[in-house]
């Protein structure tokens, strides 16, 4: 990786260059970790439509990184990557929508996104579902449901499905799925 090529392209306005840029910044691969130096890149990038930089500019705005905390921004960025498929982003908004952050709480909504994330599996998708299900929120209790969604997360190496799967007793009902 040539970090000073790939400077020249980015600052000539080429959108993959500032995506790649951003991202390095945010990891600090190949560079000092910097979030503002990554918002400054995410936001060209973002601007000019790219999928990636439109979920990292969502994040940078979540969490508060190189940037100041604004969940509505985060909302705005997260909805553009998730409307092009992007799995991560439709996870978040999901989340967004199960607590209220950024956005009016909608149970319903929470449901469409995580559902679509998850059958992407996106395992904290298939977690979030699961606790849906477990709750009855926005969708009818089922703990069948539940060990489904919850299943799928524990194959993929969540640690958080596994404990969730033992917390709630879960695994009953996997094993009487498969007699």
């Amino acid at each position: 990786m040539n970090i000073k090529k790939l400077i020249e392209n980015a600052e000539a306005g080429d959108m993959k260059a500032q995506s790649s840029l951003a991202y390095f910044y945010i990891e600090g691969d190949g560079v000092p970790q910097d979030y503002e130096k990554a918002f400054y890149w995410v936001t060209k990038a973002a601007a000019q439509g790219c999928i990636y930089s439109e979920y990292n500019l969502g994040y940078l705005h979540w969490s508060g990184k190189g940037t100041s905390q604004d969940y509505e921004k985060a909302f705005f960025w997260f909805s553009l990557a998730a409307e092009k498929g992007h799995a991560k982003a439709q996870n978040y908004l999901g989340a967004m929508y199960s607590s209220g952050r950024g956005v009016d709480e909608n149970f319903e909504e929470a449901y469409i996104w995580l559902s679509i994330a998850a059958k992407q599996n996106h395992p904290n998708a298939q977690c979030r579902l699961a606790l849906m299900y477990i709750n009855g929120n926005g969708v009818p209790e089922s703990l069948s449901q539940a060990a489904h969604w919850a299943n799928l997360a524990y194959k993929q190496g969540s640690e958080f499905a596994a404990e969730m799967m033992d917390e709630y007793e879960l695994w009953d009902y996997i094993y009487m799925q498969k007699i």
